[in-house]
Order: structure tokens, then C-alpha cells, then sequence
């Protein structure tokens, strides 16, 4: 049985849990006939926030590959504060804010499980 060095999220004493970075994701891409009120997008977007921040604290193998790097620009452009859609927002603005967010954490938790899926076979 080989060891498992901690990720970054470990070794900070957060775990990053696929199964509700999935649920947040699944909440901001269904599809509606109408949007959802704005409470639910605010809080929709304040769990994919902290979903997207666990996710980029991992070792996901951006020195080596440029889609993950491309990943981080468009993370770190999404998260920029003066982006965040505010309570004078309107609705729509919020809510398309809560997609791209959700697009994008979807896209790194691909990353991620790939990365612990290869982790786990080289280990």
C-alpha cells in the first residue's frame, strides 16, 4: 500500500466534497423556465464561490498543462470582486454571474477527479 501525500486542501484542513461542488453546479446550470428567485441565486453563488476557491487551492497540475493554466485566468477573472454582481444587480446579471461561476467550478471539478483518479493509479 503506497502513501498518499495530502493535497492542499488537506494539509489546510478543508475537504473539498465532489458530491456538493456537484449539487451547487447542478443548481446554477438547470435548466428553468424561469429564473430563480434571487435568494436562491445569491446563495447559489456564494457555495460555488467557496466550491471554485477549494478547487483552485489544489495541486492540479498548472506548471504543466495550459488548459489548466487557462482554467486559473478565468478563475481569477471571475472571482475579482469588482465582478461579483452586488443587491443593486439586477437579477439577470446575478443570475448569469451564478452560470458562468457554475460552468466554470464544473469544469474544475473535472479537473480535479482526473487528477485524483491518476493519483490513485500511480499510487
Amino acid at each position: 500500500m503506497a502513501a498518499v501525500s495530502g493535497t492542499s486542501s488537506e494539509v489546510a484542513g478543508v475537504s473539498i466534497v465532489l458530491e456538493a461542488v456537484d449539487e451547487a453546479v447542478d443548481t446554477a446550470l438547470a435548466i428553468r423556465l424561469m429564473m430563480p428567485e434571487r435568494p436562491v441565486i445569491d446563495a447559489t453563488t456564494r457555495d460555488l464561490v467557496g466550491h471554485l476557491i477549494s478547487l483552485m487551492a489544489e495541486e492540479l497540475g498548472f506548471d504543466a498543462d495550459p488548459t489548466v493554466q487557462a482554467l486559473f485566468r478565468e478563475g481569477y477573472r471571475l472571482l475579482d470582486l469588482t465582478r461579483r454582481p452586488t443587491e443593486q444587480s439586477p437579477h439577470f446579471h446575478a443570475y448569469q454571474y451564478m452560470r458562468d461561476l457554475g460552468s466554470l467550478t464544473r469544469r474544475f471539478a473535472d479537473v480535479y477527479r482526473a487528477t485524483r483518479m491518476k493519483d490513485q493509479d500511480d499510487g
